[in-house]
């Protein structure tokens, strides 16, 4: 009987909750998700073609540490860099687009190799791309410590 109960209300409560709506993905959603991937490739790879191709030229990109640098400090860094990147994952991960922009966020973990020693980070991103003459380019991104 106590068995019954428990089901009979489980099932009460699913049917009072109704259909949950399913967000189905833009295409410009899809769009910025696949350079947000592309993104983190080219980081590994330090692939300075793909940061060219994928970073507005007003870039402002903000480090968890602070520093702030424009397109051509970053990919200069980016691609110069001892560091080496052995993973890079996204979490979290949640995209608006609202016009010729789009609003990315999500929590990036970090397995590197610095001077020889192994590292994990984690940090919190906030993007902005913008649609720049039919490919989306990043404009903004901050990263803050978690």
């Amino acid at each position: 009987m106590r068995a019954s109960l428990l089901s009979l209300s489980i099932m009460l409560l699913a049917l009072l909750a109704g259909p949950q709506p399913v967000h189905a993905q833009t295409a410009d959603e899809a769009a910025v998700a696949q350079a947000v991937e592309a993104l983190r490739k080219a980081a590994i790879a330090k692939d300075r073609a793909q940061f060219e191709a994928l970073m507005s030229e007003n870039l402002s990109y903000g480090h968890s540490a602070g520093r702030i640098e424009n397109k051509q400090q970053f990919i200069e860094a980016a691609t110069k860099s001892k560091t080496i990147y052995k993973d890079m994952t996204l979490v979290d991960h949640n995209n608006t687009v609202v016009g010729n922009s789009a609003i990315v966020r999500h929590i990036l973990t970090i397995e590197g190799e610095n001077q020889g020693k192994a590292y994990t980070t984690k940090v919190g991103v906030l993007m902005v791309w913008q649609k720049e003459q039919g490919s989306w380019r990043l404009l903004a991104r901050q990263a803050y410590r978690m």
